[in-house]
């Protein structure tokens, strides 16, 4: 099988794997043959000079056995002769025999006249002879001493021969090792070059390449498992291109401006939703330095700043608005959103953001604040207009029953009566519209509020304003919170308005006011033994104008809970009603600690 991509480049000889299997087998196979050669010479060596020392002692007992009769019958030409014989053989070379006296009586290969040989009985393959010597004993008489010679030069042959002959046949051994080794080497490389080939190719984007098997050894394991790991790469390499088609598909078509940025803050990937917002391209917001400042107003940017350094930091954000300066130079409204970013493992990758244009909602919601201000203030100024006309029609109806009362006829008596409870309930309708306006006051300043003395001073007010009612107030340890103390007053006035007015017929009021601490904040719980209402009535008769008796029973405009309400969240807090009827209600308002002024 052959490929189009280009030959893998050579390695260098020191750097082959083949050459290096080899080498180390080399100098393991000729390590091995050194302690071989040299154990094998050691072993015959010991043996040869054991066998030799044996032989020489089996000769000692034979020539004490030949020389001790002679020597005792003092034979001395016999011992002459028997040393001249043994001198035939070529092992021995020098006999001398001297007698009790030491006196020299046979000699062979020695001058009989010249001193004793000496007798080391030394025996090794470096000495050419070994020079023994032993007593010659008779019947355990001793009657002289032999001193002989004997030829070991076979001990340096056989150790000169065994060492050439093991040295030639490892020479022979390692030779054939070298060939075996390099042919086992090619045998099981003979694919690596294949197979780096195909993972060239592999690398070069062709993941369509598979190798052919043979046989069924490991080469064929490793070209099989090559094989299934290209199938599963062109797999992989499959589905992450879906993906990131399916990614791209979504991503840049979002119509949001989307951001991606790395863990030091680096622009990673930004869809072209960027063209459609700031004018500027997707190239150009690459290059650009600290994206996204240079397009942010400037008096925005330590804010954005601020929203970027959190992002890298892990932290998470929610439609915090800034503007920025378009390629054209116009000034829009976006909101951003942003999200750190993590692997699988947990390691941050960098963070996400999401900007949207919200100029037109900017605009909206700044006409809808203007235009609510502008009803309220007209709402204010017509409430208070109102006062004067009612406080006339009340001053004159009074004056009129006053000078005229007994003379004026029943029907017209009773049209005074329709006209006068009428201007009560519109002067009821305009204080509540007073009070509801003046909940949405400017509140510059917060501060700390004892609700005790808020409370003592609406009771007292609400005691005048119901003149004839004897009415009963229990009022606990009540908190200092954080508010407006003319809020806080229009507050608890409506609620204790409404406990002492809606009563039970011919039972006095009586209304407890408590405190508990709750969350981050306090409960301040208004609770009366009025009339009660009924569940399904409690989310509905907190809404303006809610009624659920007729005027004439319970004159009122319908705007206290409302305020109420509308004071409490501009604190804030919350309000919420428990009842039950026939037995009372009880009003909780929920005030934070350290309030803070609702934006409106």
């Amino acid at each position: 099988m052959t490929f189009g991509y280009p030959r893998p480049p050579s390695v260098k000889p020191v750097n082959s794997l083949r050459l290096r299997l080899l080498a180390f087998s080399v100098v393991v196979e000729v390590v091995m043959l050194t302690l071989l050669v040299a154990n094998g010479v050691r072993l015959i060596q010991t043996h040869l000079a054991a066998s030799t020392e044996a032989r020489l002692q089996a000769q000692e007992a034979s020539f004490n056995i030949t020389l001790a009769g002679q020597l005792a019958e003092r034979d001395y030409a016999a011992l002459q002769s028997i040393a001249e014989g043994w001198g035939v053989s070529k092992s021995i070379t020098y006999m001398v025999v001297t007698n009790s006296v030491g006196k020299v009586v046979a000699a062979w290969g020695r001058d009989a006249e010249g001193p004793l040989p000496p007798a080391d009985k030394v025996l090794s393959p470096d000495l050419p002879e070994y020079r023994g010597a032993f007593d010659i004993v008779f019947l355990g008489q001793r009657y002289g001493e032999a001193r002989y010679g004997v030829d070991t030069t076979f001990l340096a042959t056989a150790r000169r021969e065994l060492l050439h002959q093991s040295v030639g046949i490892a020479v022979a051994e390692v030779v054939l090792t070298i060939t075996l080794l390099a042919a086992i080497g090619y045998w099981l490389t003979r694919h690596l070059d294949l197979l780096t080939r195909a993972s060239l190719k592999v690398a070069g984007g062709d993941f369509s390449i598979r190798l052919k098997l043979e046989g069924k050894d490991e080469v064929a394991v490793l070209t099989q498992a090559f094989n299934s790991m290209s199938s599963a790469v062109e797999s992989r390499i499959h589905d992450l291109d879906e993906s990131q088609k399916r990614f791209r598909a979504i991503a840049d078509y979002t119509y949001a401006w989307e951001n991606w940025f790395d863990a030091d803050g680096r622009l990673r990937w930004v869809n072209p939703a960027v063209e459609r917002v700031t004018g500027y391209g997707v190239a150009e917001c690459h290059a650009m330095e600290d994206f996204p400042l240079p397009m942010v107003v400037e008096e925005d940017r330590p804010q954005v700043r601020d929203f970027l350094a959190a992002a890298r930091g892990g932290q998470s954000g929610k439609d915090m608005e800034f503007r920025v300066l378009t390629k054209a130079g116009e000034v829009q409204w976006v909101a951003m959103s942003w999200q750190p970013i993590f692997d699988g493992a947990g390691e941050p990758l960098g963070s996400r953001s999401s900007i949207r244009d919200v100029t037109v909602q900017k605009h909206s919601a700044d006409m809808l604040v203007e235009a609510k201000a502008e009803l309220e203030r007209m709402l204010f100024a017509a409430s208070h207009d109102l006062q004067e006309p009612i406080r006339y029609i009340l001053a004159y109806t009074q004056r009129l029953d006053r000078e005229f009362g007994e003379d004026l006829p029943e029907r017209a008596q009773s049209s005074m009566n329709f006209i006068r409870e009428g201007a009560n309930q519109l002067s009821l309708l305009v204080k509540g519209l007073v009070d509801y306006t003046r909940s949405n006051r400017p509140m510059a300043a917060f501060a700390p509020v004892d609700c005790r003395r808020v409370v003592e001073q609406a009771i007292v007010d609400c005691r005048a304003m119901s003149a004839g009612t004897d009415a009963e107030f229990r009022v606990g340890e009540l908190p200092t919170v954080h508010a407006d103390p003319v809020l806080l007053f229009i507050l608890f006035e409506n609620l204790i308005s409404n406990a002492i007015k809606f009563v039970r017929p011919e039972e006095a009021p009586k209304v407890s006011i408590s405190a508990v601490p709750e969350r981050d904040g306090w409960r301040i719980d208004i609770a009366d033994n009025g009339i009660g209402i009924d569940a399904q009535y409690l989310q509905t008769i907190i809404r303006p104008f809610s009624r659920l008796h007729s005027r004439s029973t319970f004159p009122g405009a319908g705007l206290g809970l409302a305020s109420a309400l509308k004071v409490a969240r501009m604190h804030g807090g919350n309000l919420w009603l428990d009842s039950v009827p026939g037995q009372g209600t009880t009003v909780h308002v929920w005030l934070p600690t350290m309030a803070q002024p609702e934006t409106v």
